[in-house]
């Protein structure tokens, strides 16, 4: 069976002849594809998908090429490559990826934007926002525990002796629930040069790469402390780190009963959509900037230094199946509200865009860089809690994400006011839960400033009245 489609617009084909060195292999790639999508039979086949994804590559290569120059014809011609990859691979149809534009237009702004905004001034008393932040947070994310059967894997005699009545009863026992989670280093080895990160790939450290057998040892040790859900990490090195590494890895997990997710260098939708089949559930994925000329100036070499590349990733992840989504920003390189508005409107168009997926957001905050990078614009505790506070009056259901780049009493009480996901006990260096002494000399993403035991984390927590989830929902 064939399907009606209309040739590419006549001013698109002499747009790429007058701006591609390569356009008449380019526009061949075209006609083909054209060909091929009016003919069900091949669309799906392997044959297909791999034109898709050749297509795919020619889409970033234009727009890396014109970045920064974009215009009309650009996106009309991005599009256009995106509507026939779609249909080639057989993947369900979607509104054109609109991801740049959405980050200026105010149709993405929350509902609540202004109320929001108003949580980052200054003459508004503290204590209100947060005030306010927790009720919105405990309207959400209150769970009753005396109801067996719940994801947290709570059995129905434990309810009964949480009650005190041996059985359940009437009573209810309701309770904030808090999702932990722990990152598994898989490889500090990266060819990006950000200039933030201790990882980049001048500076002079000791890298490790783990092995499939190595990485499996960390897991067991993170799920003999309680973990279920484990995000695998690793700096961007292609030949290292493969989507065909990481579907092994979390493989290998999956039959530990561990839910992975992904907090990695961007992939192609054919590799997100290898991982999500492995049983990869989650990705994070953090512009750290919304603005292009810092975001070029932050990222000056290596694949990282394509800007819609990283901000297009998440869109390419929920294509390929990806159910929960993580966003953020990395406070210091940027005027915090002006970000955090653009972070808003990204995270507007994802749930617009990818009804029914789960949306997480995290402020991952610059405090030690290395020695040639000054951190331009300095985040205090203060305008960081005002910040959560603000992403949580905007979206009240989204999950809000704090790590152990905190110190403890800042995360303890960020925990009490709006924060419904926490790692513990991390370890920024590939090897470090089963030989922590092997990877003190090693190079580290960023310090750890709550350095508790994951024991000590969960124990603090659950005397705060707190009820820990283990399993992503």
């Amino acid at each position: 069976m064939s399907t009606t489609v209309f040739p590419t617009a006549p001013e698109l084909v002499a747009f790429v002849q007058a701006e591609d060195p390569h356009a008449q292999h380019h526009l061949a790639l075209l006609r083909q594809a054209e060909d091929w999508v009016r003919d069900a039979g091949r669309r799906g086949t392997l044959e297909a998908c791999r034109l898709a994804a050749r297509l795919e590559r020619w889409r970033y290569q234009h727009l890396r090429e014109r970045q920064g120059r974009w215009d009309s014809r650009d996106w009309q011609l991005a599009d256009r490559l995106d509507e026939l990859a779609r249909q080639l691979a057989g993947r369900q149809p979607l509104p054109p990826r609109w991801t740049y534009q959405a980050l200026a237009s105010a149709q993405f702004d929350p509902a609540a934007l202004n109320e929001a905004l108003a949580a980052l001034n200054p003459c508004t008393p503290l204590e209100k926002i947060c005030q306010q932040a927790r009720q919105i947070t405990e309207a959400n994310f209150s769970v009753d525990i005396s109801k067996p059967g719940l994801v947290t894997g709570i059995s129905a005699g434990e309810a009964g002796g949480l009650t005190g009545q041996g059985q359940l009863g009437a009573k209810q026992l309701r309770k904030r629930r808090m999702f932990m989670y722990a990152p598994l280093y898989l490889s500090s080895f990266c060819v990006n040069y950000c200039a933030y990160c201790g990882f980049r790939f001048p500076e002079p450290i000791e890298r490790r790469h783990l092995t499939r057998g190595e990485a499996r040892q960390e897991a067991e040790a993170l799920r003999q402390l309680g973990f279920r859900h484990i995000l695998l990490v690793t700096g961007d090195y292609p030949q290292l780190v493969s989507p065909h590494y990481l579907a092994e890895i979390a493989s290998d997990l999956c039959q530990l009963g561990i839910h992975p997710g992904v907090e990695i260098a961007p992939l192609d939708t054919d590799g997100y959509e290898t991982l999500v089949r492995a049983g990869v559930r989650s990705i994070t994925l953090y512009q750290e900037t919304y603005d292009l000329g810092r975001y070029e100036k932050y990222h000056p070499r290596g694949p990282k230094s394509s800007f819609l590349w990283r901000l297009e990733g998440l869109d390419r992840a929920a294509e390929a199946g990806m159910r929960r989504l993580g966003l953020g920003i990395l406070l210091g390189l940027g005027e915090p509200q002006t970000e955090l508005v653009q972070l808003m409107r990204h995270g507007v168009y994802l749930e617009r865009r990818f009804p029914g997926r789960r949306i997480a957001f995290s402020l991952p905050r610059i405090h030690e860089a290395p020695s040639d990078f000054a951190i331009p614009h300095p985040v205090d505790d203060e305008t960081f809690i005002r910040l959560y506070c603000a992403l949580r009056i905007a979206f009240p259901r989204a999950e809000l994400v704090l790590s152990t780049r905190e110190r403890p009493e800042l995360r303890d009480y960020l925990a009490r006011v709006c924060i419904t996901q926490m790692s513990a006990g991390s370890s920024t260096a590939p090897g470090g839960y089963t030989s922590p002494a092997e990877v003190t000399g090693l190079g580290k993403q960023f310090p750890v400033h709550d350095s508790r035991p994951a024991p000590e984390v969960f124990r603090s927590l659950e005397e705060a009245g707190f009820h820990l989830v283990w399993q992503i929902d």
